[in-house]
Formats: structure tokens, C-alpha cells, sequence
């Protein structure tokens, strides 16, 4: 019983402060100045890469796409010739042949 008690103390004591919040009175043009500060600050987050523009950004795709293509043609228009003796002092060079016949090999 006590418990309920104190309960019932805690939240009556609850209510009556509840009771005595008042209303704030507030500067009628406070809304007013907070979103005029928002939208000076999203205004001024939108500054950073105004020199990124969209005609840019087409002008350095197409140099991208150059430089690939004329890559692929330099790559594909030389086909290679490799012969035995370049391909035995290749292996020779990196040591992939041995003299040796291990179980590991």
C-alpha cells in the first residue's frame, strides 16, 4: 500500500508541475529570421563547385573517352609477335625454368 502511495504522490506532483508551465511569448518575426539564417547557409553550401558546370563535365567525359579509345587502338593495332627464344629468355629471367626436379614442382 505504501508503494501505491508513494505512486500516486509522484504523479500528482507530476500534474502540478505540468500545471505551472505558462506560455512562452515569442517575437512574432522570430520564425521569420531563422529560415531567412537557413537559407543563408544552404545558399552558401552550394558554392563549392560552381566551376564544375555541366558543359565541363561533357568536355572532360569526351576527353576520358579519347584518351581510352586511342589507348585501345595503340594496344590492338600492333599485334604481338612472340617467339620461342623471347618467351625462353623471359622464363630464363624470371627464374621459371630449374634444372632441379623437385616433388613441388
Amino acid at each position: 500500500m505504501k508503494n501505491k502511495e508513494q505512486i500516486n504522490q509522484q504523479v500528482e506532483a507530476t500534474f502540478k508541475v505540468l500545471d505551472a508551465i505558462e506560455v512562452v511569448k515569442v517575437n512574432p518575426f522570430f520564425k521569420q529570421g531563422v529560415l531567412q539564417q537557413l537559407n543563408n547557409s544552404k545558399e552558401q553550401k552550394t558554392t563549392i563547385l560552381t566551376w564544375f558546370t555541366p558543359s565541363f563535365q561533357l568536355a572532360a567525359l569526351g576527353l576520358v573517352l579519347l584518351l581510352n579509345t586511342s589507348a585501345m587502338i595503340y594496344a590492338f593495332s600492333y599485334p604481338e609477335q612472340i617467339t620461342d627464344s623471347s618467351l625462353e629468355a623471359f622464363a630464363q629471367e624470371y627464374s621459371l625454368q630449374t634444372e632441379t626436379t623437385s616433388l613441388l614442382n
